[in-house]
């Protein structure tokens, strides 16, 4: 269901790795990596250009299909995790954990951290329950989704199966799905000089400013332009103070929209 699925929702595979790319950061400078879940080979095409040697393993054929040169199997994960005496760097599940139920998630990351080198590292990636359009609504288009996993319960899991976590949260290029672009919410001052009148106008301005300024006019204007000014100054101030608790509630309900742990092997 998984390639049907790729193909009706459009998912191209440019920007499928591109959006895996962030985790190249927790990667070796060489040795060995396993993607479990590794579909297209997205990940593995990013893995292969930081140096490693590439293995995958997926059910769905039809993903395999376009997976390239790197060495695949088509396996079940957690039995070819259970029966592979094959041992890696890295392990890598990107978007797979959410499709299983708690406690195949655990022997996921179970399986997966027995298979590591000691000192090699774990990398799971997921959809964070914390966004609010993730979980309200793109989580659940794919019928193929089990229950989310927050960050939390990734590192339990970790800790469980006997792994150091080394770094977890939200992966910041993420997308955030906001309604509005949060810097549209910074209240700030234009410097810039458009309109400023000619300085011939300046000249004329400043001396029928001289011959006003002298009379009772000039006074009240004055008093009036001042209660304005301060009025405007206290609107301004709400203002701000607005638009920061709106930045706030839009920084928390749309947060990134996907989380992960990397954890390590402890060196034996």
């Amino acid at each position: 269901m998984a390639a049907d699925w790729y193909a009706f929702r459009e998912f191209d595979a440019q920007v499928v790795r591109d959006a895996r790319a962030w985790y190249a950061r927790f990667l070796p400078s060489a040795g060995r990596i396993l993607d479990v879940g590794c579909g297209r080979g997205e990940f593995l095409d990013v893995a292969a250009d930081a140096g490693l040697e590439t293995h995958g393993v997926d059910l769905d054929a039809a993903m395999l299909a376009h997976a390239g040169a790197h060495q695949i199997v088509e396996a079940e994960a957690l039995d070819y995790l259970q029966s592979t005496p094959e041992t890696f760097d890295v392990v890598s599940a990107l978007h797979v954990i959410e499709h299983l139920p708690v406690d195949q998630g655990a022997a996921l990351v179970r399986l997966g951290g027995g298979r590591l080198v000691p000192g090699g590292a774990l990398i799971v990636a997921t959809p964070n329950p914390g966004s609010l359009p993730t979980i309200a609504h793109e989580f659940w288009k794919d019928p193929t989704h089990a229950r989310p996993y927050d960050v939390e319960l990734l590192e339990f899991l970790c800790r469980d199966a006997g792994l150091d976590v080394q770094a977890s949260g939200v992966n910041p290029t993420s997308a955030r799905g906001l309604p509005v672009t949060l810097d549209d919410l910074d209240i700030t001052d234009d410097p810039s000089p458009k309109g400023r009148a000619p300085p011939d106008e300046d000249r004329v301005t400043r001396w029928m400013g001289g011959r006003v300024a002298r009379t009772r006019y000039a006074a009240d204007l004055e008093a009036a332009l001042h209660q304005v000014s301060a009025q405007l100054r206290h609107t301004r101030d709400e203002l701000t103070q607005l638009a920061a608790i709106v930045r706030r509630v839009l920084e928390v309900a749309y947060e990134p929209s996907e989380v992960f742990v990397v954890a390590r092997r402890p060196a034996e």
